[in-house]
């Protein structure tokens, strides 16, 4: 395995076999720094029946002195009383007003004076928040700094106006490689959200989808960073960055990863916070259950210029997709901010966030999370096939699967992603013996993984 590390402009690669480990002295403010571990699951002390969670693919390097991610995997067994300030605003009239209460929720408790240690839910001493777990697998597993996960790439062009060679799309319709960016991001869940989700995993080797079924108040909040640059994207000016162990070329596209885990190259980036994705079950919202909405950081390409955590503006608030909407008049389960100006939204100018697919939208996306009733049985996936099928622009109500016979994760694409993540690790085990039947599985899960789930790719 490569691990390379940049601190300023020094680059130094590491290359680990097996147990085999270099200790590099040039990094960590002159203390030694030896190549991570490979993933627990590996090892046998997480990700086990009998074990907890994993926190990430990998654990951090001995010497390493950054921030560690910690897996905050101890879910209640009840909800205990907490405030829900978003009651007090109407979400379809006032969605700003909601979505800011919201945001504030999640803020409290999360925001310290040292960027790197802020949403560590270890620290929050107001209210305890979760991760959903077996999000350590695949291209985009975990990284060991702060849990992130790897998101859709991006070109320049979806972020902001784009001058000079990122403003041309070939013949192919695509921008220049470098003109695009990878993103990363990482999730979290208050007790109702938690407790749900430890009542799917109380057996860590067994996952029951049909306990799925997110009760009144959840929230969900994603963090979502980019690899790309200020002079890039100009508004990010002021944003908050994090240490982030990541693909060490940040316009690799998904196609690009070498399916040998042993050659994926990851480094130390510095990722700069571009958007902040809310969802809510609240029963005003009508059938799907759920109000979702995005923010952007600094209020996007006309935005004002500031910094910190609290600097960024809602794009809009969304609670149906508009069934049989034609594309022409205004939505009625979605508003946007009028205020914010993206070079795009979601599919007919429904919501969906900067980094966000703009054929698909916030709810039409998080409406397929579905489990699988047993192994081989293939979903229809996140993005709309062929674009704008109205599958998945249905209302689908909160606890239906999106497909006929699937067991739904109540609009949670981090439950259903993970029990799959899961299943495919349990299959790889029991193949572990037969070589020509585990090739076969491995060369179908690469396919599968050309393209992740955000870009029209399988979670299966």
């Amino acid at each position: 395995m490569d691990i390379t590390f940049l601190r300023g402009r020094r680059t130094i690669i590491l290359s680990v076999c097996g147990a085999l480990a270099l200790t590099v002295s040039a990094l960590a403010a002159g203390k030694p720094l030896v190549s991570p571990t490979p993933p627990g699951a590996a090892q046998g002390d997480c990700d086990t029946a009998t074990t907890p969670f994993c926190d990430a693919m990998m654990k951090p390097p001995v010497g390493w002195t950054g921030h560690v991610f910690k897996l905050a995997q101890d879910y209640p067994a009840t909800v205990p009383d907490d405030a829900q300030p978003w009651l007090k605003f109407d979400p379809k009239t006032d969605g700003n007003a909601y979505l800011q209460s919201v945001l504030d929720f999640f803020y409290e408790g999360n925001i310290r004076a040292d960027v790197e240690e802020s949403f560590d839910p270890a620290q929050n001493k107001i209210r305890s928040w979760y991760n959903a777990p077996w999000q350590d697998f695949g291209k985009g597993g975990r990284e060991f700094i702060h849990g992130l996960t790897r998101e859709r790439v991006t070109p320049v062009a979806e972020l902001t106006p784009p001058s000079g060679p990122c403003a041309q799309k070939d013949a192919k319709g695509k921008y220049p490689r470098d003109c695009y960016y990878n993103n990363y991001a990482v999730g979290f869940y208050n007790a109702p959200g938690g407790m749900i989700i430890g009542k799917v995993w109380t057996d860590h080797g067994k996952p029951d989808a049909t306990l799925a079924n997110l009760p009144e108040g959840t929230v969900a909040a994603k963090l979502l960073f980019t690899t790309a640059p200020v002079d890039q994207v100009p508004f990010l000016a002021g944003s908050p960055e994090w240490d982030a162990y990541v693909y060490a070329d940040p316009h690799i596209q998904t196609s690009e990863i070498p399916n040998d885990p042993a050659k994926r190259k990851r480094a130390v980036l510095k990722v700069r916070l571009l958007q902040i994705d809310i969802a809510v079950k609240d029963k005003r919202a009508g059938a799907t259950g759920w109000f979702m909405g995005t923010f952007v950081y600094g209020g996007g390409p006309t935005g004002a210029p500031g910094s910190g955590w609290t600097h960024v503006a809602p794009v809009g608030i969304m609670w149906g997709n508009d069934p049989g909407y034609a594309g022409s008049g205004p939505l009625s389960e979605t508003v946007l901010n009028t205020a914010v100006h993206m070079p795009h939204v979601g599919y007919q100018g429904r919501l969906n966030g900067p980094v966000d697919n703009p054929d698909s939208a916030c709810l039409s996306c998080h409406g397929t999370a579905e489990v699988a009733p047993k192994p081989g049985m293939k979903g229809s996936g996140m993005i709309a096939s062929p674009t704008g099928n109205p599958k998945w622009f249905r209302n689908v109500p909160s606890g239906t699967p999106f497909d006929d016979g699937f067991i739904s994760t109540d609009y949670s694409l981090q439950i259903s992603v993970g029990i799959a993540n899961f299943n495919e690790q349990q299959t790889l085990r029991k193949l572990a013996h037969d070589t020509m039947a585990l090739r076969r599985e491995l060369d179908r899960k690469a396919k599968l993984e050309r393209l992740s789930p955000r870009e029209g790719g399988s979670i299966d």
